[in-house]
């Protein structure tokens, strides 16, 4: 039996990386302040001053007069209430940019991929009020600008990150490595799978069970495991016993538990997965066995000499809307779909040949199963060979943590709700990341 680490953003902010898309505006806004006051305070000129970038432009920074703008303030919405103060004109180039600085700034929050997609179907149904009217064009050169961004960002915020490891970060690397590997608790599986198990455990020892009944052989002549196995189940009923056994505490005292492989599926674009690819630095449940460990980053990294692309942009094609843009055959629809970009590595590919191997168990890591990866999840979670899909969740407060927000989203990327609430582990099992 195989374990998923499906890790997405919140994994990167556990460990103290601010990787959030909020995190990239506002960095992006603070690094405008600061460039604006320096043009403003370096002229010397009574000339009209510009400031222009691929995203913005600002008129007027010194008045044809020569007066002096002050720029005071230290985020988004402080800079356009600067500005309008002092008659001095914000403009945007990029109309993407300017909705998710928008939404951020009121809403404190923005899902620039959700984002795109809304503004994707605004242009098929010609809503005008989106700023695209129907150029999909423009749409998606707007939003490749500001992926590059973002994997400047996203790059500078990692390098700081490696040079500056604490006694923070070895607290939350021991804690969550010994979650990544602590072995299978069977009472977080499937019922499904739970019955499998114990039907393979069972076939191991039957034998053993039957020579013993007809007093073919006596306890000594059973090896240690078994004969201390036999011991704990009995041998009326033995099939019952074992899944018993295997779903209480000391199971792993009796079977092996440790997973054959383990996968990080990761779907950010940073190297944070890397921190725990040696399982001997974490599982000291059996020396002699480890699982084996890879990664599958799904949506490409920053790293261009690994030849894995960033993907970015919406992965759902059961949304009804997408089915009617496939049927438009204009491909700059399909240019930021995830699903398509996927076949531009054998990442995809690998992870299908991993959940078809056997039996698995899903870890998320802050992730939030939201519908931008609705298709790849939908994939895993349905999958016959999934067993089990347990939520480390975010605790915000002593009495609010993110458990039941994740949960809903799991159950949009289910067709079969049955099968979401067999294989979705209730709250009394789950733990929090860190």
């Amino acid at each position: 039996m195989n374990r998923i680490i499906l890790i997405g953003n919140g994994f990167d902010l556990a460990h103290g990386m601010n990787t959030s898309y909020n995190h990239f505006l506002k960095d992006y806004w603070k690094n405008i302040i600061t460039q604006l006051q320096n043009t403003a305070s370096n002229n010397i000129t009574s000339l009209e001053v510009v400031f222009e970038n691929e995203e913005i432009r600002v008129d007027g920074i010194n008045g044809p007069f020569g007066e002096t703008t002050i720029i005071d303030a230290t985020s988004f919405e402080d800079l356009l209430a600067n500005l309008k103060s002092q008659n001095v004109a914000l403009t945007f180039k990029n109309k993407f940019f300017e909705i998710i600085s928008n939404k951020s700034h009121i809403q404190n929050w923005v899902d620039i991929e959700n984002e795109y997609y809304s503004l994707l179907k605004s242009t098929f149904n010609n809503r005008s009020s989106s700023g695209y009217g129907t150029d999909v064009k423009a749409l998606n050169s707007d939003f490749e600008k500001i992926k590059k961004r973002l994997i400047e960002y996203l790059k500078k915020i990692e390098a700081k990150f490696n040079e500056n490891l604490d006694s923070n970060f070895l607290r939350t690397k021991n804690i969550i490595g010994h979650k990544i590997y602590h072995p299978f608790k069977l009472k977080d599986f499937s019922e499904s799978s739970l019955n499998q198990k114990a039907e393979v455990e069972y076939s191991l020892i039957k034998k053993d069970i039957e020579a013993l009944a007809d007093e073919q052989i006596t306890m000594d002549d059973l090896s240690e495991h078994n004969r201390r196995l036999i011991q704990i189940i009995g041998t009326k009923k033995p099939l019952t016993e074992i899944k018993k056994l295997l779903q209480s505490d000391s199971a792993i005292n009796y079977f092996d538990l440790i997973p054959d492989q383990t996968i990080f599926l990761n779907f950010n674009y940073t190297f944070t997965d890397k921190i725990y690819n040696n399982p001997r630095e974490f599982d000291q449940f059996n020396d002699n066995r480890y699982t084996s460990v890879k990664s599958i980053h799904i949506h490409g990294t920053t790293d261009s000499r690994d030849k894995n692309p960033v993907i970015f942009g919406f992965g759902d094609e059961i949304d009804d809307d997408y089915k009617s843009i496939e049927k438009l055959n204009d491909n700059n629809y399909l240019e930021n779909i995830k699903s398509i970009n996927y076949l531009e590595t054998d990442n995809y590919k690998n992870l299908l040949e991993y959940i078809n191997s056997g039996n698995f168990q899903v870890f998320i890591f802050g992730h939030s199963c939201g519908i931008s990866d609705r298709t790849l999840l939908n994939t895993i979670f349905e999958h016959e060979n999934c067993a089990s899909i347990k939520l480390f969740y975010h605790q915000k407060a002593e009495d609010v943590d993110n458990y039941s927000d994740i949960v809903r989203n799991i159950s949009r990327n289910f067709n079969d709700k049955a099968k979401m609430r067999d294989r979705v582990v209730n709250k009394n099992y789950c733990e929090q990341l860190r």
